[in-house]
């Protein structure tokens, strides 16, 4: 049925067709109900990973909702949208609790991001240069890895120890957050600490070149899910995919949020559910077949946790925020 309905939304290509625009609305919007109602049923079992994606898209909303008065129309996709923020946020408080309950280390180290109002939304839009895409690495030497991804944000955030002050930078951090021919979650997670400087507003000299490195890391990850697309392999890596969407639109890249590749997110949320799982059939039998909560793939940064009836906390949790970034474009 989804399919069918994204169907009306192609033909946004031509900004003239405004029903087209509604339509599109209208689905982002669909699906971000139904993985509200999944996070209704299932709050005690998300992960850290999760409430980010959905504060990532609570901002998102509240961004919609703010260009209320400065620009008119879209009245109806603007009053789905302030039921849809009504409905989310007590939620997202809820869940919030449960994982600072259920996960207190790692909830501790990640806590700044996983509050209300941490994220800013882009108020101008650029695209990616695809000039400064260089070749890259597909092996891991010398490329950053989970526990200094971890380390190297948190004395950003200021929660590496106890009176740490914010936007910390060790010295074992530039190197490795500035390389410039790593792939996968590598290099993602690179985007994603520019990030973090972002959002906290570290005055470090490091990040006086973000502009650049941002430049350089969106080209190569538009590049990687471009060659995803081409060669037919999204199946194999969807979680990278939509992260990249998700970290690049939150940067400013607007040739993130292309309509067939919403179509492809839209596809991967499971029917009646309101979760996503991106994995193909990898760790599918396992999860569907039990009703514990199960650890995925590793990680650059963390493990994914896979919850019955098919579903995945991660996944889920990029998935909403990469939907909320098309849903606040598309306004």
């Amino acid at each position: 049925m989804r399919f069918l309905a994204f169907q009306l939304v192609v033909s946004l290509l031509n900004p003239t067709l405004s029903k087209s625009e509604e339509d599109l609305k209208a689905t982002i919007l669909s699906a971000l109900e139904e993985a509200t109602v999944f996070l209704r049923d299932s709050y005690n079992e998300i992960n850290v990973d999760a409430v980010m994606g959905y504060r990532m898209l609570q901002a998102y909303l509240d961004a919609v909702l703010e260009k209320r008065e400065s620009q008119p129309g879209s009245q109806p996709a603007r009053e789905r949208v302030a039921r849809l923020e009504e409905q989310l946020s007590p939620l997202i408080d809820l869940v919030e609790r449960a994982v600072e309950q259920n996960m207190p280390d790692y909830y501790g180290r990640f806590a700044p991001a996983l509050g209300r109002g941490f994220w800013k939304i882009p108020s101008r839009w650029t695209q990616t240069d695809p000039s400064l895409s260089p070749s890259l690495n597909n092996g891991t030497t010398g490329c950053l890895s989970g526990n200094i991804s971890d380390s190297c944000i948190s004395h950003l955030l200021g929660t590496w120890g106890d009176g740490a002050e914010p936007c910390f930078v060790p010295d074992y951090c530039p190197d490795v957050m500035t390389r410039l021919d790593c792939a996968g979650y590598s290099l993602s997670h690179q985007l994603f600490y520019f990030m973090f400087a972002d959002m906290k507003e570290c005055s470090n000299p490091l990040f006086l070149d973000a502009p650049y490195y941002k430049q350089a890391f969106c080209a190569s990850m538009k590049r990687i899910n471009v060659d995803g697309e081409r060669r037919a392999r999204l199946h194999t890596f969807g979680d990278l995919f939509v992260e990249n969407i998700l970290f690049c639109g939150l940067s400013g890249f607007s040739d993130f949020y292309k309509p067939r590749w919403l179509k492809v997110i839209l596809n991967w949320q499971k029917p009646g559910k309101g979760c996503f799982w991106m994995y193909g059939d990898q760790f599918q039998s396992a999860s569907q077949n039990s009703g514990e909560s199960r650890q995925g793939p590793k990680r650059v940064k963390r493990q994914e946790k896979i919850l019955k009836d098919g579903c995945a906390s991660h996944n889920t949790g990029v998935a909403v925020a990469a939907l909320g970034g098309f849903l606040h474009y598309s306004f």
